[in-house]
């Protein structure tokens, strides 16, 4: 069995959306899909097209969030589905992420 679909693409605004599902079965490749960021920037990135969420889903937007922390950028979600949002608020990480 293949895993779900996800991918990253460019938006009209500069910055990035997000479709498909993360999952533990590709959250591997969902981590290495985000761009690096560049020192300094601010990058957009829209979930408003992730199907569902789960605590792959927010290990991943942890890890890239810290990674653009590293990288001395900011990352910001955007159309964060409300699964999500309650999931990470469960978890007490909404705040981290900037979800709140």
């Amino acid at each position: 069995m293949s895993a779900p679909f996800f991918g990253i693409e460019s938006d009209t605004l500069g910055g990035l959306r997000a479709a498909g599902a993360i999952t533990f079965a590709n959250a591997r490749l969902a981590l290495a899909q985000l761009p690096p960021p560049a020192h300094g920037a601010d990058l957009n990135v829209d979930l408003g097209a992730l199907d569902g969420g789960d605590s792959a889903t927010l290990a991943v937007l942890i890890a890239w969030s810290a990674a653009a922390r590293r990288a001395g950028a900011a990352l910001h979600y955007l159309r964060v589905p409300q699964g999500l949002r309650n999931l990470a608020k469960l978890c007490e990480v909404d705040g981290l992420l900037g979800f709140a």
